[in-house]
């Protein structure tokens, strides 16, 4: 009986770890690139790793920045013909049409601007608010 009940004690903790691993997994974003938009979905995630998968389904080569800012996406500061990345905290160089790549992350709650900042692009609208929960 004791060897019983040490094997259904073992199962429920095993199952107990299994279901708080899904819900401290890593969380996907998946972001569309083109000219001139890229949208996030979903746009709010909770805390922790993030994994950004981002396809490039528009004509050009794009990026992807995130950055960590108080500011609303569509107000960085820009420098040129590209936004200043003060509070950058990852990046995908570019990459072409087509193409999908992913960047994993473990973000702080607060506000992140993700934006394409390849020359004139950010400024044409390529930018989106993200928000860590």
């Amino acid at each position: 009986m004791k060897v019983f009940a040490a094997v259904v004690l073992a199962a429920l903790a095993a199952t107990g770890a299994a279901i708080a691993s899904q819900h401290m997994g890593t969380k996907t974003v998946k972001v569309s690139e083109k000219e001139w938009g890229m949208p996030a979905v979903p746009a709010k995630v909770a805390a922790g790793k993030v994994t950004f998968v981002v396809r490039d389904v528009g004509h050009l080569k794009h990026e992807f920045v995130v950055i960590k800012t108080k500011r609303a996406a569509s107000k960085l500061p820009v420098k040129g013909t590209r936004a200043v990345e003060t509070g950058r905290v990852g990046k995908i160089a570019p990459f072409g049409p087509g193409q999908t790549k992913k960047l994993t992350l473990t973000l702080k709650p607060g506000h992140y601007a993700l934006i394409c900042n390849l020359p004139a692009h950010y400024k044409t609208g390529q930018h989106v608010d993200f928000t860590v929960k």
